[in-house]
């Protein structure tokens, strides 16, 4: 068990060298590429400067060129000799981490035979601990059930003795008893003679009854009747008020033209009233454009929509009653 642990702790060990090795191959071979584009580069500086320079300075920087580029061959040669090595240790590794992981394998398959075997023995005292706990569970039940019997046993004889007492009380109750049914049915008798002139009273009742609701009937119908004239009479009032104002704004009107000379300002002055008259009565801001199909009345919708959602579902300027689908909007042009 120790071995197989060492091994698992051992095995991510080796993959994380293996991917560190493949990582500074990489790196070397990013490197070799940068340095022989450095060279190449050098190399084409060093052909342009040999073509434009021919004093001292030109052959110093050549000098110091040639310089550069045998350091960078012997980092070269370096480099690559350092490739090979890991290539060689990235094969050992891998020889390595193969054998490691078909001795796992080996181990894996022991581990797992020994924990089937572990798992068969768990199961079975399982099973052995399951069937001592029912049979003590079956005892426990068994003894509660002897208890309740005898507690059963004793509440019975209390009840029969209980039951001897009240038969003699019951017994004694039985002679009063009939006593008292002796004079209860001479009270029947006497209730009876009473409920008969009380049937004839109430049949007396019931017909002055019937007579008075008759008569408030015939009130409740001329009620409703008032009610209704007197609704039409309201709505005429109301209508002759709206003809009234009408006409005295005719008269208003008559009188600011005698008044006004210009015709500027009579036309002004007509335009503000066309324009008050295009306005809501309500809250004399927004403009009519919602018709009561009742009285044919027109006002703004939020108004409308505002005493409808407030269920004060009256027109108000003749108090007609209106409901969801007696207001419609209108469009002006």
């Amino acid at each position: 068990m120790k071995l197989l642990l060492d091994m698992y702790r051992s095995a991510p060990k080796e993959q994380r060298d293996k991917v560190q090795l493949m990582a500074a191959e990489r790196k070397t071979k990013a490197e070799i590429e940068a340095l022989c584009q450095r060279l190449r580069e050098l190399e084409e500086r060093e052909r342009r400067e040999g073509k434009k320079m021919a004093d001292e300075d030109a052959l110093r920087k050549m000098r110091s060129v040639e310089e550069q580029r045998e350091h960078l061959t012997k980092k070269l040669s370096i480099a690559k000799q350092e490739e090979e090595a890991l290539l060689s240790e990235m094969d050992v590794t891998g020889q390595a981490f193969e054998d490691m992981q078909e001795q796992n394998i080996r181990l894996m398959q022991q581990l797992r035979e020994k924990d089937d075997a572990n798992f068969k023995l768990m199961s079975e005292r399982i099973k052995s601990n399951q069937i001592y706990k029912l049979l003590r569970e079956e005892k426990d039940e068994l003894g509660d059930q002897v208890l309740t019997l005898k507690t059963q046993v004793d509440a019975q004889l209390l009840v029969v003795q209980k039951l001897e007492e009240k038969e003699g009380v019951l017994q004694s109750n039985l002679s009063t008893i009939e006593k008292e049914l002796g004079l209860r049915t001479q009270a029947q008798e006497l209730n009876k003679r009473k409920a008969v002139e009380a049937a004839q009273l109430a049949e007396d009742l019931k017909v002055q009854l019937e007579h008075t609701q008759n008569k408030l009937r015939e009130i409740q119908s001329s009620m409703s009747d008032n009610r209704s004239a007197r609704e039409g009479e309201s709505f005429n009032l109301k209508r002759a008020q709206e003809d009234l104002s009408r006409l005295r704004r005719r008269l208003e009107k008559q009188k600011k033209v005698e008044v006004y000379t210009d015709a500027d300002e009579i036309l002004q002055e007509e335009i503000n009233q066309y324009k008050a008259k295009l306005r809501c009565p309500c809250c004399n801001t927004r403009d009519k454009e919602t018709v009561l199909t009742k009285c044919f009345h027109v006002f703004c919708f939020e108004c409308l929509k505002t005493r409808y959602d407030t269920r004060q579902r009256k027109c108000p300027k003749c108090n007609a009653a209106f409901g969801a689908n007696d207001f419609h909007r209108i469009y002006i042009n």
